[in-house]
C-alpha cells in the first residue's frame, strides 16, 4: 500500500510540474527527459523565488543554455547551474509582482545517452492571478496538405517583433496548444526553427499571418497554418551556368527582363524551360569563361567552368515512351548546335528491320534536335545516334547515344473525365502519379468538365489549386506580403485507372 501511494505521488507531481512539447530522438530511446520535481511548479500563484529548482527523472546535459532557457516576459537576468538531475536557475533580480512567467527549456535540455530533447514550459504568477488564454493551432504543409511535426508556432505582440511574447511547438499529428496567455491581440506565425534562434528566418519553411487574432477566455477556435518554402524575391541578379553554354538568371520581381542585357554578347532565350516569373535560361553561342549580365541598375559578373570536351544530353535518356497522338522527340543537348553530320537510324525491334530517316524529319535549333517519326511504323525500337553525328561550332562532337523507342496503343491506356463543382473565380486542376505531377489543365472559371486522356493503368492523385493571382501555378507563402500560399484541395480518393477505361469522377470544392 505504501509503495502504490508513492507512485501516485509520483505521477501527480510529473504531470503538475510542467508541459513537454514534441520529442525526437532514435529508433532507441526516443523519450526526452521528464520533469519529476520544481519549485516553482507549473500553474503556481503568488510565486515569490529567487531561484526555481527543476529536477528530471535521468541525468542530463545541457544544449547552448545561454539560448535554450528562455524567459519571458524577458525583463530579468538570470544564472544557471547544472547538477546531476538538477537544474538551478537563480535570478539576479526581483521578478516583477503579478506577473505570469513562462521559463522555456527549448531543446536545452539532452539526456546523457542518446541526446533527446523536447520544449518545456512552466508557467507561475507572482500575483494571485495567472493568465489562462489559451490557443490552438494546427499546421501543415501547404503542398501536400500532410501535419507537420516540431514546427514552431508563435504569438507576437505586432508585425515588426522579431522574437515572440509566446511560442510552442507542434506534435505528430501537426497540432499545438499556446497557454498562459495574456488577453489582447496577437499576430501569429509558424515555422521550422532549423538554428534555434526563434526568429523566423527568410529561408526558413513558415508561415505568418497579418491579421491579430484576439485572445480572451471565449476564444475557442483552431488557427491553420499551412507552412511552405517562402516565395523569396531576390534583391539582385543571381545567375550560374548550368552548363558551360547554358545560364541560369534569376531576377527581382520589380525588374523586366526585357531590360535585361549581356556586355559584349547575344543570347538566346531557351523557351522549353519553365522555371516561373522571375527565372529564364539563355545559351551562349560560343565558350566563354566569363559573362556581365545588366539589368536597370542592377549588374552581375558571372564566371564559367571550363568548356565541354563531349557533347551530352542535358538530361540523359534511356526509354522513351510515344503516346498514340505523339509524333516527335526533342533532344536537349548541354551546347548549341551547328551541324548535323547524318548517322541517326532506328532499330526495329519487332522485325529486326532498319529504319532510316530523310533530311525532312531530323532538324535543329539551338542546342535541340527534333526528330519526327511520322512515317515509321513500329511498337518498340531502338534509336541509334552514331558518335560525331552532332556538332557544335568549334568541334565538340558526341559519344554514341542508345535509347529504346516505344509507341503505345490507345487500348492501352485510360481516361479520367472530372465534373469540378466550385464557386472558385480561377482555379487550374493537377494531376499525380507516384507523387509525381502527370498533367495540369489551366484557365477554368467556376465548374467545368475536364478530362485527361491517354493515362497508363495505375493509381491517380486529383488536386484542384485557387489560383489567386491567376498565374496558372501554385504560389507559397510570401513573407514580403503575406500573400499565400493559395489554396490547394485534394480530391479524398485515389483513381485506378484501367486499360481501354473511361473513368468519371466528381470533385466538389468546399472552401
Amino acid at each position: 500500500m505504501l509503495t502504490f501511494r508513492y507512485l501516485i505521488i509520483i505521477i501527480l507531481l510529473t504531470s503538475a510540474c510542467a508541459q513537454v512539447g514534441s520529442i525526437s530522438g532514435g529508433a532507441k530511446d526516443v523519450i526526452a527527459p521528464r520533469i519529476e520535481f520544481c519549485n516553482p511548479s507549473d500553474g503556481q500563484l503568488n510565486a515569490v523565488v529567487e531561484q526555481m529548482t527543476i529536477e528530471f527523472d535521468e541525468f542530463v546535459k545541457l544544449q547552448n543554455p545561454v539560448e535554450n532557457i528562455i524567459l519571458l516576459p524577458a525583463n530579468v537576468e538570470y544564472e544557471y547551474l547544472l547538477k546531476g538531475k538538477t537544474l538551478q536557475i537563480d535570478f539576479q533580480e526581483k521578478l516583477k509582482d503579478n506577473t505570469t512567467y513562462s521559463l522555456y527549456l527549448n531543446g536545452a535540455i539532452l539526456d546523457i545517452t542518446e541526446g533527446n530533447d523536447s520544449l518545456i514550459q512552466i508557467a507561475f504568477s507572482t500575483g494571485p492571478e495567472i493568465d489562462e488564454n489559451q490557443a490552438s493551432f494546427i499546421v501543415s504543409d501547404g503542398y501536400s496538405g500532410k501535419p507537420n511535426k516540431n514546427v514552431l508556432i508563435a504569438l507576437y505582440d505586432s508585425l515588426t517583433q522579431i522574437e515572440p511574447t509566446y511560442f510552442s511547438k507542434s506534435d505528430d499529428q501537426g497540432y499545438s496548444r499556446l497557454r498562459a496567455l495574456k488577453e489582447g491581440s496577437f499576430y501569429y506565425a509558424a515555422f521550422l526553427d532549423e538554428n534555434k534562434n526563434r526568429i523566423r528566418d527568410r529561408d526558413e519553411i513558415q508561415f505568418a499571418s497579418k491579421d491579430a487574432v484576439y485572445l480572451d477566455s471565449t476564444f475557442s477556435d483552431t488557427l491553420k497554418m499551412p507552412i511552405t518554402k517562402p516565395e523569396v524575391s531576390f534583391f539582385n541578379i543571381d545567375a550560374e551556368f548550368i552548363t558551360p553554354y547554358i545560364l541560369e538568371v534569376n531576377k527581382p520581381n520589380w525588374v523586366s527582363f526585357d531590360s535585361l542585357k549581356f556586355k559584349d554578347h547575344d543570347l538566346n532565350v531557351l523557351d522549353g524551360f519553365v522555371l516561373g516569373e522571375n527565372t529564364r535560361r539563355y545559351i551562349v553561342s560560343e565558350y566563354v569563361e566569363a559573362l556581365e549580365i545588366n539589368i536597370d541598375t542592377l549588374n552581375k559578373k558571372v564566371r564559367n567552368d571550363v568548356d565541354l570536351s563531349i557533347l551530352s544530353l542535358i538530361n540523359p535518356i534511356k526509354k522513351l515512351e510515344l503516346l498514340p497522338d505523339s509524333c516527335c522527340i526533342e533532344l536537349n543537348f548541354e551546347a548549341p548546335i551547328h551541324k548535323l553530320n547524318g548517322g541517326i537510324s532506328m532499330l526495329n525491334l519487332n522485325d529486326s528491320s532498319r529504319i532510316e530517316f530523310d533530311s525532312s524529319q531530323i532538324s535543329f535549333n539551338l542546342n535541340k534536335v527534333s526528330i519526327d517519326f511520322k512515317n515509321q511504323s513500329f511498337t518498340k525500337a531502338i534509336l541509334n545516334i552514331d558518335s560525331a553525328s552532332v556538332s557544335t561550332a568549334n568541334g565538340i562532337v558526341n559519344d554514341k547515344l542508345n535509347m529504346i523507342i516505344g509507341r503505345i496503343a490507345e487500348e492501352e491506356l485510360g481516361v479520367i473525365n472530372v465534373n469540378v463543382e466550385t464557386e472558385l473565380d480561377y482555379w487550374f486542376i493537377e494531376l499525380f502519379q507516384n507523387n509525381k505531377l502527370v498533367s495540369l489543365q489551366t484557365d477554368f472559371v467556376q465548374s467545368d468538365l475536364v478530362s485527361f486522356a491517354n493515362l497508363k493503368p495505375g493509381k491517380y492523385e486529383l488536386r484542384v489549386v485557387k489560383d489567386e493571382n491567376k498565374n496558372n501555378r501554385w504560389d507559397a507563402f510570401n513573407p514580403e506580403d503575406y500573400s499565400g500560399p493559395e489554396k490547394r484541395f485534394i480530391y479524398n480518393r485515389t483513381i485506378k485507372v484501367k486499360a481501354n477505361w473511361e473513368h468519371e469522377v466528381d470533385f466538389e470544392i468546399i472552401e
